[in-house]
C-alpha cells in the first residue's frame, strides 16, 4: 500500500468523511504505514473545496494557473499592457472558479486567496496542483509562499509542471497604452523592488520566529485534539456494539418474558380447573358420607 495513492484518496473524499476513511485506510495497512497514514491531517473547508475543484475540474484550475506562467513573464519583461490584460482575465477565471461552490462568505475568500497565491507563486501553484492541500494559502506578493505545512505530503514542484502558456504575449499598443497600465502594473507582486533595512530585517525575522512557534504550537494542538478525536471515535463504535449487544439480550429476554407471561397464565387456569376439581370431588365425598 503506497501513502501518496493513500492520500490521493482520502484528500478526494469530503471533509466529514475523512476520519473515517483514514482510519479504515490505516486498519488495512501494515503497522509503519499505518502511522503514516494517522498523521495525514484532515483538510480545512477551503483547502477540500480546492481539491475537489483541482479533481472535478482541471482545466479551469490549468486556466487559472497558467496565467501566473504568463504574467511572471509579463512582469519580467515589464510588459505593462500584457499586465494589465492578464490581471484582468485572471479575475475573470477567478470568478468562474469559485462560482457555484455553495461555500460560506469566509471559506469562499480563503479559495480565492488560495487560488491568488497560486497564481503568484509556483510553490503554491504546485500545491493546489497537487489535491492535497490541508489548509489555505496566502501571498503578501513580496515574499514566496509558505507551502510547508499546507499539502499532506511533501511535494515537488518539477512534480506539478506549470501549464504551459497558451498563447504569445500581446503586443503593447505604445506609450500611451503603457502609462494607462502603469498604476495597475505597479500594485502587482515584483512591479517594484523594496531594499530591507536592517531593523526592517530583523523585525521580520523576530516576526517569522513568533509565528514559526505559534504555528508550531498550533499543529501541536490540533494533532492532540485529532489524537482525542480518534479516541473517541474509536470509543463511540465501542459503546455502539456493546449497545447493539444489550438490544440483542434486550430482545432476547423479552422474548422470555412474553412466553414465561403465557405459561404463567396457562398454570393459572390449570390451577383455578384443579381447585374447581378438588371442591367437586370434596362435596361427592360428603354426598357419600350422608347417605
Amino acid at each position: 500500500m503506497d501513502l501518496r495513492d493513500v492520500a490521493g484518496e482520502l484528500y478526494s473524499v469530503a471533509p466529514g468523511d475523512f476520519i473515517a476513511r483514514r482510519n479504515a485506510a490505516a486498519a488495512q495497512a501494515d503497522r509503519s504505514t499505518a502511522k503514516q497514514i494517522k498523521t495525514l491531517r484532515k483538510p480545512s473547508a477551503s483547502a477540500a473545496a480546492i481539491n475537489a475543484l483541482t479533481r472535478e475540474h482541471p482545466d479551469l484550475v490549468g486556466d487559472v494557473l497558467e496565467i501566473g506562467s504568463r504574467m511572471r513573464d509579463a512582469f519580467a519583461s515589464r510588459d505593462r499592457a500584457e499586465i494589465r490584460a492578464l490581471t484582468q482575465e485572471r479575475q475573470r477565471l477567478l470568478q468562474r472558479a469559485t462560482d457555484g461552490l455553495d461555500l460560506s462568505p469566509a471559506v469562499q475568500r480563503e479559495v480565492e486567496e488560495t487560488l491568488q497565491a497560486a497564481v503568484i507563486d509556483p510553490a503554491a501553484a504546485a500545491a493546489v496542483r497537487s489535491g492535497m492541500l490541508v489548509r489555505a494559502l496566502e501571498s503578501t506578493g513580496l515574499e514566496q509562499v509558505d507551502v510547508s505545512d499546507a499539502v499532506a505530503l511533501p511535494i515537488d514542484i518539477e512534480d506539478f509542471p506549470a501549464p504551459r502558456p497558451g498563447r504569445r504575449k500581446a503586443q503593447s499598443g505604445g506609450g500611451g497604452n503603457e502609462d494607462a497600465g502603469a498604476a495597475e502594473a505597479d500594485d502587482e507582486p515584483g512591479a517594484e523592488e523594496h531594499t530591507e533595512s536592517p531593523s526592517e530585517r530583523r523585525e521580520r525575522q523576530r516576526r517569522i520566529r513568533a509565528a514559526e512557534k505559534a504555528v508550531a504550537r498550533a499543529r501541536e494542538d490540533a494533532e492532540a485534539l485529532d489524537d482525542e478525536l480518534d479516541e473517541t471515535v474509536d470509543h463511540r463504535g465501542d459503546l455502539e456494539a456493546e449497545r447493539d449487544s444489550l438490544q440483542r439480550r434486550l430482545q432476547r429476554i423479552t422474548d422470555d418474558l412474553s412466553e414465561t407471561r403465557a405459561a404463567e397464565r396457562e398454570l393459572r387456569s390449570r390451577i383455578s380447573d384443579a381447585q374447581r376439581a378438588v371442591r367437586e370431588a370434596e362435596k361427592a365425598l360428603r354426598d357419600a358420607r350422608d347417605d
